[in-house]
């Protein structure tokens, strides 16, 4: 039975009864040839030029079964690749010679009693485009399902795999699969076609990896002159009758693709501008926040009265430009919901309580904070961290995020991933981060740190770090909180 996805033939059409009263004369092996095109026939020299699996209809003016002719026909039908012959049956006996070439070059040749070109051709049209049918039905499925504008590369290869019915992923430039299916993208290892990713003018490829299978590369770029660096992978049947039609839509969801790449960057730009211009608005007005600056910080979703503790995050060396997109996944995963927002050197962010969380919140919380930066450690960003104390209102949040800053730059001076800071009032890590931040300072900031740098023979420096105090880090080991530094009263000079 012919089905709307796969090509029909010949020989499925004639079991249906669409051709009543037919008679094969010749050819019977070919019946199963997948039946294309139906056209009806002028001369002998139109069959010589078909499309391979067209089946040719001949009215009884045109050609006739008994004449010599119709073996040239069936021998340049052959070198064409037809589907059949179709020919008025004649009152006399047909040559014998004629039903034996057609059998020995498998050209179906179908005998009619009355042959009425255009009537036969509706008939069996209606069944050859089925496939054509069935291929824009499944664009049109992929346009509309495309039109929901889905908000995640994976939202984008599910839909894609769900109407092409088969495996996609997301590749990058060297053939390692990014986001989706595995299946589709790991017959490109050692694969000698794997050279097309690096083409200059990256177009569809297609990649023979086994037997009766095919992989479609299409290429997702802005810019069509330079190498892509992601492309989508589908593997299909290499016999699909939509593969046409599977191509098509490749075509149409890079598009989509590269629409919603370019979409995504700028929409993130330009909210990671407009919350970091709106943080600096509220820090400066921190005492008194104008009305605008208050209905701005609500539509971004901000609460600005209750008590705030800030975290300030910094890399090492020159952040990944996917660093910000890392972290949020990051912490997200530790439930913590972090609206990062961009710093001079780094990201903040704060979480608000209706009352004074105490100190156990923010110890628990630089717990939480270094088990998730030790996890993204092992994926190659190495991150500090700095945890402000709790402060009241939006000055409070001013001063928490300053708090969260200079223990930062603790964490960073240690140099090991994950490190964890956390500033509390009149404690040796804040006199430390006055001793980093002013000279003047120091020599308060040494004492109460290391009772005994009086017998030093050297004063620290930044050329002998060795001498510096050592400051107390927030990890899953630490369980109590650093002690206060002893009061000292230097003696009048």
């Amino acid at each position: 039975m012919p089905t709307e996805e796969g090509p029909v033939s010949l020989g499925q059409l004639l079991a249906l009864g669409v051709l009543p009263g037919h008679e094969v004369l010749g050819g019977a092996d070919g019946l199963n040839r997948p039946l294309r095109y139906v056209l009806p026939g002028a001369s002998p020299r139109q069959v010589g030029k078909a499309e391979a699996g067209t089946v040719v209809v001949f009215e009884a003016d045109r050609l006739d079964a008994r004449d010599p002719l119709a073996e040239v026909v069936i021998r340049m039908g052959s070198r064409a690749g037809i589907a059949g012959i179709i020919l008025r049956r004649p009152a006399d006996p047909v040559p014998q010679s004629t039903r034996d070439l057609a059998n020995k070059l498998h050209v179906p040749v179908v005998l009619l009693d009355d042959v009425d070109a255009g009537a036969v051709v509706a008939a069996l049209d209606a069944h050859v485009r089925r496939p054509e049918v069935a291929g824009a039905r499944l664009l049109t499925e992929l346009v509309q399902r495309l039109r929901g504008a889905p908000r995640r590369s994976e939202d984008l290869l599910r839909v894609l795999g769900a109407v092409l019915r088969c495996p996609i992923s997301l590749v990058d430039s060297e053939g390692r699969t990014v986001a989706g299916d595995a299946t589709a993208s790991t017959a490109l290892a050692g694969h000698p076609q794997r050279e097309l990713l690096h083409r200059r003018r990256p177009a569809l490829n297609e990649a023979a990896i086994g037997e009766g299978q095919l992989l479609l590369l299409q290429p997702l770029g802005l810019i069509p002159d330079a190498p892509a660096n992601l492309w989508l992978a589908a593997r299909l049947a290499s016999t699909s009758p939509l593969l046409d039609a599977s191509r098509r839509a490749l075509e149409i969801a890079s598009w989509a693709f590269t629409a919603y790449l370019a979409n995504d960057t700028l929409a993130a730009e330009r909210a990671n501008r407009e919350r970091a211009l709106l943080l600096t608005d509220v820090l400066e007005h921190a005492d008194a926040p104008p009305r605008h600056t208050v209905e701005r910080a609500t539509a971004a979703g901000w609460r600005l009265f209750g008590w705030h503790t800030a975290v300030h995050l910094t890399t090492d060396g020159t952040p990944a430009t996917d660093a910000g997109l890392r972290l949020r996944e990051c912490l997200s995963r530790h439930d913590l919901d972090a609206d990062l927002i961009e710093r001079p050197d780094g990201w903040a962010f704060w979480l608000t309580t209706d009352t004074d969380p105490g100190p156990a919140h923010g110890i628990q919380l630089g717990r939480t904070l270094r088990r998730a930066l030790l996890q993204e450690g092992r994926h190659g960003l190495s991150v500090s961290a700095g945890i402000g104390r709790p402060h009241q209102g939006t000055a409070g949040l001013r001063q928490s995020l300053r708090d969260a800053h200079q223990a930062v730059l603790l964490a960073r001076a240690r140099g090991a991933d994950g490190t964890v800071e956390h500033i509390e009032a009149m404690n040796i890590t804040r006199l430390l981060a006055t001793w980093y931040g002013s000279a003047a300072l120091s020599e308060v900031a040494r004492p109460a740190s290391d009772p005994s740098h009086r017998r030093r023979p050297h004063r620290p420096t930044a050329a002998n770090p060795r001498l510096l105090p050592r400051p107390r880090v927030l990890d899953d080991d630490h369980r109590h909180r650093p002690r206060r530094a002893p009061q000292h009263h230097p003696e009048a000079p």
